[in-house]
């Protein structure tokens, strides 16, 4: 019986990863401020997993030029199914931890930047999203507008500039 239960678990499992798809999710932030309908519209005729594959957006939706990609994964996930993963690049861990439901999905993305080395200091963002997911379609998850303002100092004299920033949280299944 073990035997069989050696041949036939390699097997169970290469068969559950044919069934899954592919569940490309990204953090994006935009200089500027952007609505959600735009984006959304933007957003719906892309290729997410195209789009992210460079610090910036790479894509001819004019709407979509200058976001910066803060951080892009693509995995393997099922339908009904909990997918979880973490990743180190460089100084930077990710962890990702979601739920791809039936046309739903919802994720937290956990980015930690440093080293525990000296006195460093770790600095983390959490992202988190939900929504409903239609396939092979770049949803928007979540989105944040920031209000920046930075003091500025021309020949002396002291100006405060105000900008906006949008962050998305964007999901695309594709089975």
């Amino acid at each position: 019986m073990r035997k069989l239960l050696a041949i036939l678990a390699p097997v169970v499992l290469t068969l559950s990863n044919l069934s899954a798809g592919r569940l490309d999710v990204a953090v994006i932030q935009f200089p500027e401020e952007k609505t959600p309908e735009e984006l959304a519209v933007a957003f719906s005729g892309e290729s997410l997993y195209e789009m992210t594959n460079s610090n910036r957006t790479m894509t001819k939706e004019s709407y979509l030029k200058g976001g910066y990609v803060l951080f892009a994964q693509s995995l393997a996930a099922t339908q009904g199914a909990n997918f979880s993963t973490a990743t180190r690049i460089k100084d930077t861990r990710a962890d990702i931890e979601g739920r791809l439901g039936a046309g739903t999905v919802s994720v937290t993305i956990s980015l930690m930047e440093g080293v525990k080395a000296g006195l460093r200091n770790f600095e983390r963002k959490n992202y988190a999203g939900s929504g409903p997911l239609r396939s092979g379609v770049a949803q928007i998850l979540s989105m944040k507008q920031t209000k920046i303002t930075s003091p500025t100092v021309v020949k002396g004299q002291a100006k405060v500039d105000r900008s906006m920033m949008t962050t998305v949280v964007v999901a695309q299944y594709t089975p």
